[in-house]
């Protein structure tokens, strides 16, 4: 990276403060989310409310309809026109998760302004498999201090602060992603800073529930007893995505010069730690392997994005 090139995203990374007050850099969250993340499906008519959200919008229900009658989501019967029954047919959860990803895609795509599609795509495939990887780790722990719910949204928008620099710098912050995320510079320490805090106050000023704003603003801390559960959750599943995609053939179409994620080395220490704290008794290499298998669902959802 050019001289020229890392002064100038100095300058972006010292500026997220004033980018947290931008109106318009982030398109907000739309309210249907944030009622999806609430929502109960251990509640008296779950069905009915799940439906009623899903119909509020003709793009989602557009979209449930059409996953109802995918492969992916195991159609073999006849073909569905209403909500009520895409959602029988998928189960409470899958649409859930389903609606998630879809108002996640149409929020990603407004706000994003990154020239170049292809990494706007890869981005979009890495939050998809963190959140994937999320709610396999929710299932696996079945604590109720954890909600599936929560930690796939939170694996959806956790880079939420990457995002709102991409929309400020595009260019810039482009050739940033592509060349490794400055992994091992100083840096990448200002990068971590910079869109950890930015996303927590976005989210915030979207009205997000308390703990997807803690998860974008600790997804690179490691594990802390002051830190939520859903919080720890999804800062290990967003470690597993890069093993997901290489159980995946073809990694979605995703070039191998993409950089998936942007940890920095020197991790598996604080993944462990997450590990033990979490007491999950299912490996890693077994929820990956879960994730990895779902992966027809996974490029369903993802669609013709990017």
């Amino acid at each position: 990276m050019e001289a020229e090139e890392y002064a100038a995203l100095e300058r972006l990374f010292s500026s997220w403060p004033r980018l947290a007050q931008v109106d318009h850099l982030v398109t907000p969250i739309s309210p249907l989310a944030l009622r999806l993340i609430a929502f109960n499906p251990e509640s008296n008519n779950a069905a009915g409310e799940l439906v009623k959200i899903v119909e509020s919008d003709p793009l989602l229900t557009a979209r449930v309809l059409g996953l109802a009658n995918a492969a992916a989501f195991g159609n073999a019967g006849k073909l569905i026109f209403d909500v009520k029954n895409a959602v029988t047919r998928l189960g409470l959860n899958t649409t859930t998760r389903v609606a998630l990803a879809q108002l996640a895609a149409v929020w990603m795509r407004k706000s994003s302004q990154l020239p170049d599609r292809g990494v706007l795509r890869s981005l979009w495939f890495e939050y998809l498999v963190t959140a994937f990887c999320a709610h396999e780790i929710a299932n696996a722990l079945g604590d109720e201090a954890v909600s599936p719910n929560v930690v796939y949204a939170g694996g959806l928008l956790h880079d939420i602060g990457t995002l709102a620099l991409c929309g400020a710098a595009p260019n810039l912050m482009t050739r940033f992603i592509l060349t490794g995320y400055g992994k091992g510079t100083p840096l990448h320490e200002e990068f971590v800073d910079a869109h950890t805090h930015l996303g927590e106050s976005i989210l915030a000023r979207c009205g997000a529930p308390a703990t997807l704003c803690e998860i974008a603003s600790r997804h690179h801390a490691g594990f802390s007893v002051d830190e939520s559960a859903n919080a720890i959750v999804v800062f290990l599943a967003d470690h597993l995505h890069g093993g997901v995609l290489e159980r995946v053939p073809g990694r979605f179409g995703i070039p191998d010069a993409h950089t998936i994620g942007c940890f920095d080395a020197g991790t598996e220490a604080a993944v462990q730690d997450t590990v033990e704290a979490l007491g999950l008794v299912v490996g890693l290499e077994e929820i990956m392997e879960t994730v990895a298998a779902d992966s027809g669902r996974i490029e369903a959802l993802a669609g013709d994005f990017g």
